[in-house]
């Protein structure tokens, strides 16, 4: 190829100075470089490249209606450093195109490609490569090849994110239209189509308005114009019907001269409404019986009482409360706890109808909120009916038991103007049906003062349970001769605020504050100390303390029973251990392994209370028990009723079959005693023989007394 000056451009002779034609070269060469593009010719004889690279000349600035200079370097490129230049992915299809050209099958050569470059983690450089055939030879051979490259790697990017958001417009699941000011639609996507359903939107068509709102859309696309944005919840007339959505409207900024237009999305709330109302579904429903939970029964009774009206509503209240269900759930486990439940909760449902409310109100406590206008007839009613469906045994995971409960119930507006209130005061029906013993009850105003009185003496309780303010009486035991066989040993309470507090009243607290265990230690410490005492007079008495249902489940109730043994030096036989049905009723597999244990450190075991409670007799077959006491119940008209004979002469053939000894507590006369004698009672308890001692006076009475010569009561010949 022959050498070209440096300034002379492709294809063209240089001008000669001072000439028309060196003006026009001047003018060619600076609208080459303006247009940015790089001129390059391939020559058939030399097989190689010959590329211009163009730059203004100097930084000064040209005199008005000058051109500036443009200086030109030559570049000379052979054929495999001209395609070196080329990323490796194109090169195959430059060589392609150009052969193609070469040989006639394209008119020209237009192609995009990247550069080659040296870092490979950089983004490519994309240039636009145009060429064409001067001519041909006689033989048809091209001689000469001329073309431009352009770095086109800013529209290219542009066009690729014009690219991308026509994609992302066109496929998002999001409904989206481009509207004029008049609302019309210039552009739509898939969603929107969806969205129209069988009634297809036409493009140049008015977007159709909602159907709970009067304002006109151009209307609202004017404050949109004016505020920047809105956004809010409409909806959508849909051909399949009303669709909830949101809606979305940006304007999109317009060039010079273009009028405005604006981004609609719409967005279909259906799903997340439908999502809503399960989670408030969950949310308001009891996962283990399936009946509404405590946040929908407090909604709806707060519903009843906003509602509007001159007079507040007729409101009923019933609670429901499953005694001893916290001791099944640890007997038997949350899982059979579970499934009771819900067989609860399926009898009460059926029983109270669907005009009640019942709901799971906590762990063990159903709520039934009667319909407005029920009164106490109706509240009365739907507690006989709950009563009478919880009556049937239940079958729970094979084993059949039946659920005793206590209910409670409050009316408004005249227990109380607000839904709070009304809780309140059937809660504390439920516990004053607890402490009375009955199985319903209808709140009254004294039960406020009751509330009082137990808050009161639940804090005097804790207080005076951590310092141990509490003493103890002794009451004796005696054989058939009057001789003592041993003693009870009593709690007493005595407090500033309500003077002497009757053990029937504070111990029941206890248990349910769970103070009940704190004072069982006391009263372990007590009975050791006193047994010690008693052998130091000469008299081995063993001292019998009450356990609790809470202190035969609590961990290490053997360690704490011997501790109190080893700190006053007397031996586990003089220690007995008595317990009531109460505490045998729900835990009887958990119980017998306990008492097993205590009998086999020495100490004896005595069932209390026989006859007041359930299954008595599988008590005594199962469980190891020394002792048995007959419940006062039984004592009471012993003398004058022939029944209450036979049944006491088959307990006492049944004990002695078993080789448990026979107690009879409250004995008050001579003439249950000489009854009871004659059954073949072992030991006797009651005002006929001492009352109540206190410790002091047992003890002085003992040292008053060699062993084997004090007989009660003290005037007995």
């Amino acid at each position: 190829m022959t050498q070209r000056p440096a300034i002379a451009p492709l294809g063209l002779v240089a001008p000669s100075a001072d000439t028309a034609a060196d003006e026009h070269q001047r003018r060619l060469q600076w609208a080459v470089w303006s247009s940015g593009k790089t001129l390059w010719e391939w020559q058939a004889r030399h097989g190689g490249f010959l590329v211009e690279h163009r730059q203004r000349a100097g930084d000064g600035i040209a005199p008005a209606g000058d051109l500036p200079d443009v200086v030109v370097r030559t570049e000379h490129l052979d054929w495999d450093a001209f395609v070196a230049r080329l990323h490796p992915q194109d090169r195959a299809g430059f060589q392609l195109a150009w052969r193609q050209h070469l040989a006639g099958q394209r008119p020209d050569i237009d192609l995009t490609l990247r550069a080659a470059e040296a870092d490979p983690t950089a983004a490519p450089r994309w240039w636009r490569l145009r060429g064409r055939a001067l001519g041909r030879d006689a033989t048809g051979q091209v001689a000469r090849v001329l073309g431009t490259l352009k770095d086109v790697s800013a529209e290219r990017g542009a066009q690729v994110s014009v690219r991308r958001l026509a994609h992302a417009f066109a496929s998002t699941r999001e409904a989206l239209a481009l509207v004029d000011a008049d609302g019309t639609v210039l552009e739509a996507n898939a969603a929107l189509q969806r969205l129209c359903g069988s009634a297809p939107l036409t493009l140049g068509s008015p977007l159709p308005t909602w159907l709970d709102d009067a304002t006109p859309l151009p209307a609202l696309l004017a404050e949109v114009l004016f505020l920047g944005a809105w956004q809010g919840e409409r909806v959508w007339r849909g051909a399949a019907g009303p669709v909830p959505v949101a809606v979305s409207i940006t304007p999109v900024d317009a060039a010079d001269g273009e009028p405005p237009c604006f981004l609609v999305a719409l967005t279909d709330q259906r799903e997340r409404l439908a999502a809503q109302q399960r989670l408030l579904h969950t949310a308001m429903t009891d996962q283990v019986t399936l009946l509404p939970n405590r946040l929908a029964a407090e909604a709806k009774g707060e519903a009843l009482f906003s509602q509007p009206g001159p007079l507040p509503p007729e409101v009923a209240l019933l609670f429901i409360d499953l005694d001893g269900f916290k001791d099944l759930n640890e007997c038997y486990g949350h899982a059979f706890g579970d499934a009771l439940l819900a067989e609860v909760g399926h009898r009460l449902r059926l029983a109270l109808g669907e005009t009640a409310t019942l709901a799971r109100w906590n762990a063990d406590v159903f709520a039934v909120l009667l319909p407005p206008g029920s009164g106490d007839t109706d509240v009365r009613a739907a507690a006989q009916l709950a009563l009478a469906a919880l009556a049937e045994p239940l079958q729970v995971q094979s084993q059949a038991l039946t659920v005793v409960a206590t209910l409670g119930a409050a009316l408004g507006p005249q227990h109380g103007s607000d839904f709070n209130t009304l809780v309140r005061k059937a809660e504390l029906a439920v516990h004053a049906a607890k402490d009375t013993g009955r199985n319903f009850v209808v709140f009254e105003p004294e039960l406020d003062h009751a509330v009082q009185r137990r808050v009161r003496m639940t804090g005097l309780l804790r207080i005076d349970a951590d310092r141990n303010a509490f003493h103890f009486v002794a009451q004796p035991k005696v054989d058939a001769d009057g001789l003592p066989v041993g003693v009870e040993l009593l709690m007493r309470w005595t407090t500033e605020a309500f003077g002497a507090v009757s053990p029937v009243e504070f111990i029941p607290l206890a248990e349910r504050v769970g103070l009940i265990q704190m004072m069982g230690r006391h009263a372990a410490q007590a009975a050791a100390q006193l047994a010690a005492a008693s052998v130091a007079a000469g008299h081995h008495l063993p001292v019998a303390v009450n356990l609790a249902a809470l202190q035969l489940q609590q961990p290490g109730l053997d360690s704490l029973l011997l501790q109190a043994c080893r700190r006053h030096g007397v031996s586990p036989t003089m220690i007995e251990l008595e317990l009531t049905e109460s505490a045998l009723v729900h835990c009887l597999d958990q119980v017998a392994p306990v008492l097993h244990r205590l009998r086999s450190h020495g100490f004896s075991v005595a069932l209390d209370d026989f006859g007041t409670g359930y299954s008595s007799l599988g008590y005594l077959r199962h469980l190891p028990f020394d002792k048995v006491k007959i419940d006062r119940s039984f004592v009471l008209d012993i003398d004058r009723d022939t029944t209450a004979v036979q049944v006491l002469a088959s307990i006492v053939q049944l004990c002695e079959a078993l080789g448990m000894r026979v107690v009879a507590e409250g004995v008050e006369t001579l003439a249950q005693s000489q009854v009871l004698r004659a059954l073949g009672v072992h030991e006797f308890q009651g005002f006929l023989f001492a009352r109540p001692l206190a410790l002091a006076d047992w003890l002085a009475l003992l040292h008053r007394h060699p062993a084997g010569t004090l007989r009660l009561p003290l005037n007995t010949p």
